[in-house]
């Protein structure tokens, strides 16, 4: 079993933190900002603690910084041999954004891996810079945090406990020829909005750097050489190593056993137990501080403007404000927000378009443009009341620039304001519903937004609607029925039954409310239910006829239809409701089926099932018996066929120079959940997990594209070989040539 997987790039499944947004909105611009998430380790007191300021040369997070205050920045030169990055269009120029940018990048990167006689197990940790699209754009930058973890060769559906520095993870190993763990978490910032927050909850912090106490130091001003493995410290838990733990001869042939014989899942064996504890570690730490302008307006002074700026750095930078016409003024710190700075600097005209923030503390200076849109004059919406009692909604607002006119944003009723004293008064009578906020906007670029307030009395209640829902309108005599009312729409606040005629049935009640009551006939004929449900102002009554038949009378078993292309890992329910009499129910699998498959609930009409995954279809086979009231049975059977899909490989290949795996091919199932599995048939030993791709509808065609860049020495190949694609439902194709490039 393989939790949330992923590889380069492209053919990747992301795990996705869910954090909540609010925006916030300034002038004609609007700044995003996250709800930031606790760091990830010891109750959100450990790990990632700080994203800074966007740099407004690629869109990218100048740095990260941990809660041992160490500041990574994005490794964008390819010249670097401390840095590792995605390929740039053309390696013969300078990195530029974004038409010669890598499609991925590292704030922080550690990587280990342990071979054993059968496989290797391999760890990957990082902070990474993407693009949601794939190639480098504008407006799809994305970061997050990675844990990949990944093993072969591993023992059939055993569970294995993989120890690295940022915790512990139990997963099973996929069971069948190819055997092994195959897990990648991605969290962070995966949808791009300009906000790198959420990164900050993923699990790869606090950061790690080599053991200053082992020879050799690090190379000045970075955590690691990544070319060189080597000791780590950094783990929250102290657990600075990989250690892979499971059955007894699961790694035979290694020569990094645990010493431990404690370790693993036997309690003599050695070989149920691999361990590293060396690193190829990447982090550069970050000389620039940067600065980010993320609100700015303006209010009429005198025969001028006055400008507001806001902006973020570091705490104890030095921050100026320049441009045309405006004297050169140095930000202030908010002591209570370190980190957040303020100026308000006059100007003779409009916002010049040369304006900048710069923080002169970095060298060279970093600079963000304050762009002209994002300044508009200061809105504010004064009050914003609905009256639920005339319909009725009043919205108050004023501008700080001298006769600016305001309007109202959104799906609202037009109506032409009044103007009074400064201020701007929208009355929009007969709304059926408030909004939840309203937004005013300048035509000098301002706008504000504010919660309405509801005032008035409550909305006359629902009619309440009597509904009975029942298993069956036909039983023998003496057979139990339950009839239940919770259909019922509306606040109900009673249920009274009654049946007719009254005589030779009686109505039982289930529950405290009375919303159920259980039927049963002593004598043969046709009754009639009543349900009658009383609300706040209303009541209804609701009737079904049940027909009670002879207790002679034959149960007749109905399993239903034959089932054909049930897709794998997909979830079948039987359905046994059309038959008749049953008093209870028993499904069972024929025996002489393929595979064999768990019933969920199989003493009712609808069990279920989970379709397994195969090679080829399956035909299995269920067989219902019901049971009447007097012990007599009856019989029905019914068929599933599933459908495994097919997978084809159009392309595959192994690029020496970029030590690049790349595998295209095609599934007839376009689900995430059929997951795509590649491996490389290694000769004369086992077949190797490559990685996984998720297969992708386009154009009419289910396609996937998988990539691994970066290569793990153990899985480079010297001579063209061959590859085998699997899908999560069991299609396989292969063996399929690859090209050695």
């Amino acid at each position: 079993m393989n939790t949330t997987t992923g590889t380069g790039r492209r053919g990747r499944t992301l795990l996705v933190a869910v954090v909540a947004l609010t925006l916030t909105v300034v002038g004609a611009g609007f700044v995003a900002s996250a709800i930031s998430p606790p760091p990830a380790h010891q109750q959100g007191t450990v790990g990632l603690k700080q994203v800074g300021p966007i740099d407004e040369a690629n869109g990218f997070p100048l740095w990260y910084k941990d809660t041992n205050n160490v500041k990574l920045e994005l490794c964008l030169d390819p010249n670097d041999s401390n840095c590792i990055m995605g390929d740039v269009p053309d390696p013969t120029k300078p990195v530029s954004f974004p038409d010669n940018f890598p499609d991925e990048a590292f704030w922080s990167a550690a990587e280990t891996s342990i071979d054993y006689g059968s496989g290797t197990a391999q760890l990957v940790t990082a902070v990474e810079a993407a693009f949601a699209g794939g190639p480098a754009k504008a407006g799809d930058q994305v970061s997050f945090g990675r844990i990949r973890l990944r093993a072969s060769g591993l023992v059939d559906n055993a569970e294995y406990t993989l120890t690295h520095p940022f915790g512990v993870d139990r997963l099973t190993a996929e069971p069948g020829a190819f055997k092994g763990i195959n897990m990648t978490e991605d969290i962070g910032a995966l949808t791009p909005d300009g906000v790198f927050d959420q990164t900050l909850g993923s699990r790869p912090g606090p950061f790690l750097k080599w053991d200053p106490a082992v020879a050799p130091a690090a190379p000045a001003g970075y955590l690691g050489d990544v070319t060189q493995e080597h000791a780590v410290v950094g783990s929250p838990y102290n657990t600075n190593f990989f250690r892979v733990e499971g059955p007894r001869g699961s790694f035979t042939g290694s020569t990094q056993l645990c010493q431990d014989p404690g370790l693993g899942n036997d309690p003599v064996a050695l070989d149920d137990c691999i361990q590293t504890n060396t690193f190829f570690v990447q982090g550069k730490l970050a000389t620039r501080m940067g600065v980010q302008a993320t609100q700015a307006s303006y209010s009429t002074s005198g025969a001028g403007q006055m400008l507001d700026i806001f902006a973020t750095s570091e705490t104890g930078q030095q921050i100026v404000v320049k441009g045309s016409g405006v004297p050169q003024t140095r930000m202030r710190e908010d002591a209570s927000r370190p980190g957040r700075y303020y100026a308000r600097v006059l100007t003779d005209g409009p916002p010049p378009s040369d304006l900048v923030v710069t923080n002169v503390s970095d060298s060279p200076a970093t600079v963000d443009h304050i762009a002209p849109s994002l300044f508009g004059d200061k809105v504010h919406v004064a009050s914003a009341v609905y009256d639920n009692d005339t319909r009725t909604l009043t919205i108050v607002a004023e501008s700080g620039a001298d006769g600016a006119t305001l309007s109202l944003r959104g799906d609202l009723p037009r109506v032409t304001p009044t103007v009074a004293q400064g201020r701007t008064t929208w009355t929009i009578p007969n709304l059926a519903v408030p909004p939840p906020e309203v937004t005013v906007t300048s035509a000098e670029g301002g706008s504000d937004s504010d919660d309405v307030v509801v005032t008035g009395g409550e909305d006359t209640a629902l009619d309440v609607t009597a509904v009975i829902t029942s298993d069956a309108t036909q039983v023998q005599t003496n057979q139990t029925l339950t009839l239940d009312g919770l259909a019922s729409a509306g606040t109900v606040s009673s249920y009274a039954w009654s049946v007719t005629p009254a005589t030779g049935a009686r109505l039982t009640p289930v529950g405290a409310n009375g919303s159920s009551v259980t039927f049963v006939a002593t004598a043969a004929g046709t009754y009639e239910v009543a349900l009658t449900v009383s609300g706040r102002s209303s009541t209804s009554t609701a009737r079904t006829t049940i027909t009670v038949a002879s207790p002679n009378v034959a149960p007749v078993a109905d399993a239903g239809t034959d089932l054909a292309g049930a897709i794998p890992t997909s979830t079948v329910a039987l359905d046994g409701t059309a038959s008749q009499y049953a008093s209870a129910y028993a499904w069972t699998q024929a025996g002489t089926d393929p595979v064999q498959v768990t019933l969920k609930n199989p003493g009712t009409a609808n069990p279920t099932f989970v379709v397994p995954a195969s090679t080829q279809p399956l035909t299995l086979t269920f067989t219902l018996t019901i049971t009447d009231v007097n012990g007599t049975t009856a019989t029905d059977a019914v068929r599933v066929v599933t459908d495994p899909g097919t997978v084809s490989v159009a392309s595959a290949s192994y690029k020496r120079g970029n030590q690049e795996w790349r595998v295209r091919g095609s599934a007839k199932h376009c689900s995430a959940s059929n997951l795509m599995s590649i491996y490389w048939n290694k000769p004369a030993a086992a077949p190797v997990l490559l990685g996984t791709a998720t297969p992708a509808l386009a154009l009419g065609v289910c396609d996937f594209d998988f990539r691994l860049k970066n290569t793990p020495t153990a899985l480079r190949p010297t001579a063209a070989g061959t590859v085998t694609v699997r899908s999560a439902y069991g299609a396989e194709s292969g063996p399929s040539g690859f090209a050695l490039q």
